[in-house]
């Protein structure tokens, strides 16, 4: 019975929230050779398609889990059924998730078959701590600021900061790190995007019990 109900919650959640997020990352993957080699490519320059280009689907897939809420009518009538905003909020985000893994998975596997020479669980790994620390940070700034631009914004401003000031700037949160051959960044970025995320989910859980 549970499981039915949470298994509805993901179905229309897919439908009518996250699908035309997914068709987004899919049309970004999809111009990735218009944009940069993805063929013979070594591990720099992998790494380098990755991290500066690929991970950006954390930001599409993560930061919007609360942009229905956008709609009072829609968030009255969540607030009004039995299960609880945080309940549906955590399915949203698990699903987008699993999304982002697949996306992420299936690029590394298209620069396999394209020749590309690189270690695929390392990049894996690392391209998708980075996308959940991108996603992660407009997660948390929506749940805080409840402005979908400001949730964009600030993922980017941290790009652009990563690219202006380089490691020196960021530290352990440089998130270009793997085009140095290093990938202790990532654990940080890991820990981090998920601990953004399970504030921005608690915030929202603590400002509607207040």
């Amino acid at each position: 019975m549970f499981v039915e109900k949470y298994l509805q919650i993901g179905k229309v959640n897919f439908k009518h929230q996250l699908l035309p997020h997914l068709l987004l990352s899919f049309v970004v993957l999809l111009f990735s050779p218009f944009i940069l080699g993805v063929e013979n490519l070594d591990a720099v320059q992998t790494a380098q398609a990755l991290e500066m280009y690929v991970a950006f689907l954390g930001i599409i897939l993560l930061t919007p889990i609360y942009y229905p809420e956008q709609n009072q009518d829609l968030k009255d009538l969540v607030n009004s059924k039995y299960t609880s905003l945080t309940t549906v909020i955590f399915i949203r985000l698990l699903e987008a998730f699993l999304c982002l893994a697949l996306f992420v998975g299936g690029f590394i596997i298209f620069l396999k078959n394209n020749h590309c020479t690189f270690p695929e669980t390392y990049f894996y790994l690392g391209t998708l701590a980075e996308a959940v620390f991108l996603g992660g940070m407009g997660f948390l700034a929506y749940s805080i600021f409840d402005q979908i631009a400001i949730a964009y914004m600030l993922p980017m401003v941290y790009y652009v900061m990563a690219i202006g000031g380089g490691s020196k700037l960021l530290k352990v949160f440089y998130p270009f790190s793997m085009m140095y051959g290093s990938y202790r960044e990532k654990v940080y970025l890991c820990i981090t995007g998920g601990l953004f995320l399970l504030i921005g989910l608690g915030i929202r859980h603590m400002i509607r019990k207040i």
